[in-house]
């Protein structure tokens, strides 16, 4: 029979024990909670897209003045993910839709001023809701300048025949802040190790076991709050050559030595080399220059 001292020593360590991993749990929801995450029932995650979020979108067929008509729907597919706070919230190859809002010329194959106006409506997120998207950053009242006018020629067309070619790349940003349901399946966090496969792990021999007088708790460093912002804005962000999200934004990194690269169509890659310390807030500005 063990002693009786050797007894409470051993429930006074297994509450303090309990205790400290409740206080763990309740420090972590209230982290997630700061930056915009909330944990539903199923254990999903919440994620709140901030308005401005920019999509990157392609046309899927061609547009032209001869097959489309106002109010009339077409289809468009996400190009890259988009991932806020480590989250997947809109899945590459998703459909966005997009309205004919004007159709100048139709007919009239030699028409100087034949164009197709059209604004996007909104682009399907990971948990099939629609999220509203727009064709600038910044809202505006006119809604002309949240229109997208297209008059290039069409190449194999002998007569004039004016619109955009299919697969042609547009930006489109979030129009409200939207809660999205992102599911248990998510991107890596950034920066953070490959899991070990039973394979790769190598039988090792049995530790000698010793008389436990307190338990050790071990935690891996917390990831950095690290703000991105670049000029122009609405450019890409990638880590370690991994597509994270858009300028402005606050992504959560893990520590270490890792490779940053900011693009935007029509600009020459910004990339710098960053050292991430734990519990710091560094900041990542990119100034683009024009190719």
């Amino acid at each position: 029979m063990e002693p009786e001292s050797e007894r409470v020593f051993a429930g006074e360590r297994r509450r303090a024990d309990r205790r400290l991993r409740a206080f763990l749990l309740a420090l972590g929801l209230a982290m997630l909670v700061g930056l915009g995450l909330a944990v539903s029932p199923a254990g999903a995650a919440q994620v709140r897209v901030r308005e401005g979020q920019r999509v990157r979108l392609k046309l899927r067929n061609v547009l032209t003045t001869e097959n489309v008509q106002k109010d009339d729907w077409i289809d468009f597919d996400v190009v890259d993910d988009v991932v806020v706070l480590n989250r997947l919230v809109v899945a590459r190859g998703s459909t966005a839709k997009g309205k004919i809002v004007k159709v100048k010329g139709a007919g009239k194959r030699k028409a100087k001023d034949a164009s197709v106006t059209f604004e996007f409506v909104s682009v399907r997120a990971v948990d099939n809701q629609e999220i509203p998207i727009r064709a600038v950053l910044t809202k505006s009242k006119k809604r002309e300048s949240m229109e997208v006018e297209e008059d290039s020629p069409i190449p194999g067309y002998t007569e004039r025949v004016v619109g955009a070619e299919k697969g042609k790349e547009y930006s489109a940003f979030v129009d409200a802040t939207i809660m999205v349901n992102a599911p248990d399946t998510t991107p890596a966090m950034v920066g953070a190790p490959a899991p070990i496969t039973p394979a790769q792990t190598a039988p090792q021999p049995a530790a000698a076991t010793a008389p436990v007088r307190a338990s050790a708790l071990t935690l891996a460093p917390e990831p950095a709050a690290v703000e991105f912002s670049s000029t122009p804005t609405g450019a890409d962000i990638l880590i370690d050559g991994n597509f994270v999200g858009n300028t402005p934004s606050t992504l959560r990194v893990t520590p270490g030595r890792h490779t940053v690269e900011v693009r935007l169509s029509g600009y020459h890659a910004w990339t710098r080399t960053m050292v991430v310390d734990p519990d710091s807030h560094p900041t990542v500005r990119a100034t683009l220059v024009r190719e």
